[in-house]
């Protein structure tokens, strides 16, 4: 019997637990989470009789009630709490596989200790940007890996640059099949924006850098209402995505066609990692240090803007 926790059971939270009570594996699951709401919310899915059959679900106040070995654990917390959560359950259980929300930390410092404890500790990091776990991405390398991605950009109306930009930043770190952030480039617009999380800030603007030998553009455009559009330049193609209309065209090598594709909902996605992982030794999601390489200079670019920087110091409020 595998036991997997899940710490944090907002609705992130209790979307992973929808998804592991999927999987093929056997499980007991833990769930772990200070607000009484948010526990009670875990328990009427438990209760409710749309829930089917489902594995042993724990559900604790503190982590201290934890097994002492988990082979899973999922830490859907928000940023400003995620090291102290890390640093918690390494003192209570020895853990196999952790995956971690992001945006992972919004101090630079805890990056560098969030990875020594994973060392230390000899777990196997992952983090949920899990655009590489998409079957139209996956599909889409498999078929360009005889042609070089030379310009990859992302362009919506009005989403947080902040929050989200590190999981295109991610997809272009897969595709291009290289992970250092290069010649990284920041036009943020003037006012900061408050986030729909209390107590964080966003932006809109755009970020630029390469990867590789591959150009990326990620933008937000403010005062607009344009879907996010995925546009991959190749060497002998361009490929054009629309994710929320689920619709795929490709222009160039072989003539001109269309395809339509489907996006998981992470209640489908949590399951399928989670198997995975149980079954081997690796998933699709993004291991941590590779991660790290996207995250961090993001951070610094947010916090010239938004937070503090104070020589290899940056601080922003960003989850």
């Amino acid at each position: 019997m595998n036991q997997v926790a899940i710490i944090g059971a907002g609705q992130l939270g209790r979307r992973h637990l929808q998804g592991l009570v999927k999987s093929t594996e056997l499980l007991t699951i833990h769930v772990v989470d200070p607000f009484e709401a948010s526990r009670r919310a875990v328990e009427d899915f438990i209760a409710s009789p749309d829930s089917g059959s489902l594995p042993a679900i724990h559900v604790y106040e503190t982590p201290d009630a934890l097994p002492a070995t988990l082979d899973l654990v999922i830490v859907a917390t928000t940023a400003n709490q995620r090291l102290d959560v890390i640093e918690q359950l390494v003192g209570v259980a020895k853990i196999r596989h952790l995956v971690l929300e992001k945006f992972l930390f919004n101090d630079s410092e805890q990056y560098k200790r969030a990875a020594s404890l994973i060392a230390e500790h000899g777990i196997a990091a992952w983090v949920n940007t899990p655009r590489r776990h998409f079957s139209v991405y996956r599909e889409l390398r498999e078929q360009t890996r005889d042609d070089q991605l030379l310009q990859f950009t992302v362009d919506g109306g009005d989403w947080g640059l902040c929050c989200n930009s590190v999981h295109f930043v991610d997809l272009v770190q897969f595709l291009a099949g290289e992970t250092e952030l290069k010649a990284l480039e920041a036009r943020f617009d003037a006012d900061v924006m408050a986030s729909k999380r209390n107590g964080y800030v966003e932006l809109t603007g755009e970020i630029a850098g390469e990867v590789g030998a591959t150009r990326f553009t990620v933008r937000s455009i403010r005062g607009s209402t344009k879907p996010i559009t995925v546009t991959l330049h190749y060497g002998r193609q361009t490929v054009l995505i629309a994710e929320g209309a689920g619709q795929l065209w490709r222009f160039g090598q072989g003539g001109d066609d269309a395809s339509t594709f489907r996006l998981p909902y992470q209640s489908e996605m949590t399951g399928v990692i989670a198997s995975q992982l149980l079954s081997g030794n690796g998933c699709d999601l993004t291991p941590y240090a590779d991660s790290v390489a996207a995250h961090l200079p993001l951070l610094f670019a947010f916090a010239e803007c938004a937070g503090t920087v104070a020589g290899n110091h940056a601080r922003c409020t960003i989850t």
